[in-house]
């Protein structure tokens, strides 16, 4: 074990835990997997429906969108509302629910939400930049979107509000807006990331910066990867400073569950959201090929729950039971997860991929092989790449807060970015 050498070191912060969840952009050896488009012979059945719940009680006609939806830029606001904060925030600070348009994956046009928060005070020259935060895995339906809590569930947020950032965080499609989370879907989540800063644009107009960071965690890790890898040609209005992914995950058939003792870390019960989101997105493989009777019975409460909900359920017992055998072997699940895999396009702006090495959610050695192989060797990234010797996945956001809060703000000065791809090793040097 190891650990790069950093120029910051600090305390750790508040931070609940979040479960490992995937990205994808939808390419596969030189051609893409198109949603409703199989790759099977005998997968493109139709895939199971399960009751999907919504959202209920007063904030329910808020998330609800116009029908007919009056077609938009991706960005643009469809409506928004201002709530309470922490009285623990900075003086003057001001949060907004918002829903806003953004792009179907067959380039129609949808309603998402989200949140904005605004510092208080004069903005800068040219605006406030902005910080994107992409959350971890809360689960595939409508009622697990953070923005129901308001600014509860977003990091380090008194500190990005003390160094002069906006801080916006999308739902992610099919969570509080209406439809189908495309769970572990990275182009559709780079894309949510990159339009919730463009929301803030929208609503604030001069007070917002068009330069945005990117932070996220776990699934929200590997959205801020796929967002650096689309920006360009998906947002080129924005100026990306920086990409910084915490515990990344960068296979879901890595850390899909084996064996036939319950997971220890939830594994189940992400394998289970992310194959109804793949089925339901791809329309390349049914269910029943995947999935035991038990298996199919729990879509349920995959569809109509959150993720500690449907935690309870499919990691209470061995995996056998909901999962069929050499179902990872199946070929539209291997197209899908590759195509679901980070590192398939450059991107020009400085990444920070932060790891700990007693990660049980993400390992330790398939992060460091992801950033030697794909990131440095493959795409020339530049990356600095922080491990965190003993640290556990629900403990990494926090025990990290102030060196990645430092990332952001350098990369926003315009400082150069350390290159562990130019040091032998990845720069992690052994530990005693």
């Amino acid at each position: 074990m190891g650990h790069v050498r950093s120029r910051w070191a600090g305390p750790p912060s508040r931070v609940g835990w979040i479960t490992v969840s995937i990205v994808a952009v939808a390419c596969l050896a030189g051609s893409a997997i198109s949603p409703g488009v199989g790759t099977t012979s005998a997968s493109a059945a139709p895939v199971p429906k399960a009751a999907q719940s919504t959202i209920t009680g007063v904030l329910a006609s808020f998330y609800r969108p116009p029908s007919p939806l009056i077609h938009a830029r991706a960005g643009s606001i469809i409506r928004s509302r201002k709530f309470d904060v922490s009285p623990a925030l900075p003086a003057g600070t001001k949060a907004y629910r918002v829903l806003f348009h953004t792009t179907s994956a067959t380039g129609g046009d949808l309603a998402e939400s989200g949140v904005v928060v605004v510092p208080g005070g004069t903005p800068p020259p040219g605006g406030f930049p902005i910080v994107s935060w992409a959350h971890g895995t809360t689960g595939v339906a409508s009622m697990c979107a953070p923005s129901l809590d308001g600014t509860a569930s977003l990091p380090h947020l008194a500190t990005l509000l003390r160094n002069r950032n906006i801080v916006v965080a999308a739902d992610y499609r099919g969570l509080g807006a209406p439809g189908l989370h495309p769970y572990l879907v990275g182009a559709s989540e780079g894309e949510d990331v990159l339009d919730a800063a463009r929301a803030a644009r929208s609503l604030l107009g001069a007070t917002a910066s068009n330069a945005v960071a990117v932070l996220g965690f776990s699934q929200g890790g590997q959205a801020a990867l796929f967002a650096g890898e689309v920006a360009q040609a998906y947002a080129p209005e924005l100026y990306v400073a920086g990409i910084a992914a915490i515990a990344p995950v960068t296979s879901v058939l890595e850390l899909a569950p084996t064996g036939d003792l319950p997971p220890p870390s939830g594994q189940s019960a992400f394998t289970a959201m992310v194959l109804y989101a793949w089925a339901h997105h791809y329309r390349s493989f049914n269910l029943a090929s995947v999935l035991t009777p038990a298996g199919l019975a729990g879509l349920s409460q995959v569809s109509s729950s959150c993720v500690d909900s449907v935690a309870t359920l499919y990691d209470a017992v061995a995996p056998t039971q909901f999962f069929l055998p050499g179902w990872r072997q199946a070929p539209a699940i291997q197209a899908a997860n590759q195509a679901n895999r980070p590192g398939r396009a450059p991107t020009s702006a400085p990444i920070l991929v932060v790891q700990g090495t007693a990660d049980e959610v993400v390992p330790y050695a398939d992060t460091t092989q992801f950033v030697d192989q794909r990131l440095c060797r493959s795409q020339y990234d530049t990356v600095d790449y922080l491990v965190e010797p003993g640290t556990g996945h629900s403990q990494l956001l926090s025990q990290t807060a102030a060196t990645v809060d430092q990332w952001i703000q350098d990369r926003f000065a315009g400082i150069r970015s350390v290159d562990s791809c130019a040091t032998p090793g990845l720069g992690i040097a052994p530990t005693s």
